[in-house]
């Protein structure tokens, strides 16, 4: 039998002709493709015109989110015919006779229609904003493509009860608000979407369910930043027992699945876990134990839960921020209807099971631990180094792939293969606790140390810091409890210029820490976070994103840092972040901060500034 990706692979489709092309088209508007080196982009803005593997993670992309939002295998097979229909997987796709443009070629209204709070925010927990170029954004066009199907399968319901499947295309091809009157579905332009209803979209059903829906294995194999294999590390698998037919994948997240097995060990001398075993698209949640976990079991640990306590000058923006949710999805879970009307000691519940959080909550965890491990529940957070929502993919797929190897997740480590070595000599260092928390002292390595990445930079700020970066807390790799320092601070009076060190294009511009913001800059080979900026409106910061900037060019200025309680932070300081910028580069859900990668919780490519800020020059 053939896999999903060969049943669902696209060919390039016929181009506009030059007198077909209108002017508000983004084929005229933007005819060529403009992303960053790594972005999931099309060779063209042609129906069908990219790459194959591009395709494939596409394909990947919208299984993974549909699986999320707990859609039933044959949706997922449905929405996947209708992307392949309407753009062929090209992210870029764009018409040139109408403003379609994207994965499912979303036209200016239904653009405009998707930003309501009764369509996206309803539907997906977050406001779907696909204006301007986001509309060309893979991961945003995937969940365009999700909402479209949710509605389209909605409305077809509506007016066609159990026939819905014949008749749900056409909701999307023809409109959200497509009215099947006896006239409508008698006219020429509906028989002809019908028609491709019965040749492209129902002949396939059955067979990409039924693969979908397929049993297979998925293996985790551990490495360290540089591929060595990772062994004798003890993890945790936990996975829907899934046993006879189900109709849709099994999650473990929200009960998803009464029954639910683990698999408990240590990787194998080639970093490899045991395989494990369940219907397609189920969702695994991975969790790797910190080395002296059994140490753990009676520790006490309030680091992470899912609800939190309002205290006072917190806002809903920063709780979401910390705790790795939106400000939407909290109004929503907490019946909120006003964002800025909190009150001190308020609960918020920070998750629900509506969506299979990659990165689930602790509390999820610990009853799963508790019963695998024979522990206190409250000692989950001092013993897991790493937890992950995992859906399996289906056979076939190459993002599951290590090697000849196929169904194997690499996870890669932040440490190098010969400091894994060094460090099972060292000695072990004791564990010390208190009762309501567990401090640990770990030997940190930083990421990248003693060389510049690129000499002769301009130095960020306009004048020289007033204390050395090289010492104390405002060094990279100095101690921030529970992470380590991603950065190095450049102390500076307020209103201080922060000055581009490079010609670049901005990423982002967003509220980062303490009411400051943070400006993201791609300097071509490396980017660099400016952290600890004045703060910007959303309409200044909305207005920043792809601006090309020159070396010296004032980007922002040292901002004022007010703690939670109020009060101003005493020092004021330019935070500064360096990436070699060898992964791809930000999308919608992946930044440079990532908080499953310890101790800095960045991204993989984060290096130390120091030497390349000592190569800097002020002119």
């Amino acid at each position: 039998m053939s896999t999903i990706y060969e049943i669902l692979r696209s060919h390039k489709g016929r181009p506009y002709k030059d007198s077909q092309i209108e002017d508000y088209s983004f084929l005229h508007k933007k005819p060529k493709i403009d992303k960053p080196a790594g972005a999931l982009a099309g060779l063209s803005r042609i129906h069908g015109d990219v790459d194959p593997k591009v395709q494939d993670r596409i394909i990947d992309l919208l299984i993974e989110i549909s699986a999320r939002y707990k859609l039933p295998f044959r949706d997922i097979a449905h929405l996947l015919l209708i992307c392949k229909i309407e753009s062929g997987f090209n992210p870029d796709a764009a018409a040139g006779t109408t403003s379609a443009a994207g994965l499912g070629q979303y036209t200016k209204a239904t653009v405009e229609e998707a930003a309501k709070s009764n369509i996206s925010k309803k539907r997906l927990g977050f406001t779907l904003d696909l204006s301007d170029d986001y509309v060309l954004d893979a991961e945003r066009g995937a969940y365009g493509v999700v909402l479209s199907y949710m509605i389209a399968k909605e409305r077809s319901i509506k007016y066609f009860g159990k026939n819905y499947e014949k008749n749900l295309y056409l909701f999307h091809h023809e409109g959200w608000y497509f009215n099947p009157t006896d006239a409508h579905m008698k006219k020429a332009a509906t028989n002809e979407v019908l028609g491709i209803v019965d040749s492209k979209i129902l002949p396939y059903l059955d067979p990409l369910e039924k693969l979908l829906s397929k049993k297979t294995d998925v293996s985790f194999k551990l490495f360290t930043k540089d591929d060595k294999p990772y062994p004798d590390q003890p993890y945790l698998a936990i996975f829907p027992n899934v046993t006879g037919q189900i109709n849709k994948p099994a999650a473990v997240q929200g009960g998803g699945h009464k029954d639910v097995g683990f698999i408990f060990g240590k990787t194998d001398g080639q970093g490899k876990t045991k395989p494990v075993r369940t219907v397609g698209l189920s969702e695994v949640l991975f969790i790797i134990l910190n080395k002296d976990y059994k140490a753990l079991l009676d520790v006490n640990s309030n680091k992470e839960t899912n609800t939190h306590v309002v205290e006072k000058n917190e806002t809903l923006s920063k709780i979401a921020k910390e705790n790795g949710t939106t400000v939407e999805e909290l109004q929503k879970i907490n019946h909120i209807a006003n964002a800025s009307q909190l009150k001190i000691g308020q609960k918020l519940v920070l998750h629900d099971a509506d969506y299979l959080w990659r990165r689930p909550p602790m509390d999820l965890i610990s009853p799963f631990l508790q019963k695998a491990l024979n522990m206190k529940a409250a000692a989950a957070p001092a013993m897991v180094e790493h937890k992950r929502s995992h859906i399996v993919l289906p056979g076939g797929n190459a993002a599951q792939k290590h090697g000849d190897e196929e169904n194997v997740v690499a996870i890669r480590g932040g440490s190098t293969g010969t400091q894994v070595s060094e460090r099972k000599k060292e000695k072990d260092i004791a564990h010390k606790t208190v009762e309501a928390d567990i401090k640990k002292e770990v030997k940190k390595t930083p990421a990248v140390a003693g060389t510049s990445l690129k000499d002769g930079l301009l130095f960020p700020l306009s004048i020289r810091p007033t204390e050395s970066y090289h010492t104390g807390a405002r060094r990279f790799n100095s101690s921030r409890g529970n992470r380590t320092h991603a950065g190095c601070d450049l102390y500076g009076p307020i209103g201080t210029d922060v000055r581009a060190v490079a010609d670049g294009v901005i990423l982002q511009c967003y509220a980062f820490y303490w009411g400051t913001d943070v400006v993201e800059v791609d300097h071509g080979d490396f980017i660099v976070r400016y952290g600890e900026v004045a703060p910007r409106s959303p309409r200044e910061q909305k207005k920043l994103k792809g601006m090309e900037i020159k070396r010296g060019d004032v980007i922002g200025k040292i901002g004022q840092l007010i703690q939670p309680n109020g009060k101003k932070y005493k020092d004021t300081m330019l935070h500064f972040e360096l990436y070699n910028s060898n992964l791809s580069p930000l999308s919608l859900n992946n930044g440079l901060t990532d908080k499953k990668r310890k101790p800095y919780q960045r991204r993989a490519d984060l290096v130390d500034p120091t030497a390349t800020l000592d190569k800097c020059v002020m002119t």
